[in-house]
């Protein structure tokens, strides 16, 4: 396993430590934060992407 070039041996002791700076009520409350925001922001870059593409569609058929 190899996320961002972190290995799970890695992974492991950044939870670790997590958890014990944060303290597992803090970490449940943080892990969801984190979760609503990559939320949002897929959220945000598919807006952009379909925003891009109705624009690139309607300078295509203006070019015709």
């Amino acid at each position: 396993m190899n996320i961002f070039n972190i290995g799970s041996m890695e992974l492991i002791w950044v939870l670790l430590v997590a958890l014990i700076i944060l303290g597992p009520t803090k970490l449940v409350q943080f892990s969801n934060s984190i979760g609503k925001l990559l939320k949002s922001s897929r959220k945000w870059i598919h807006e952009l992407q379909n925003s891009i593409d109705i624009n690139y569609k309607e300078e295509e058929n203006i070019d015709e």
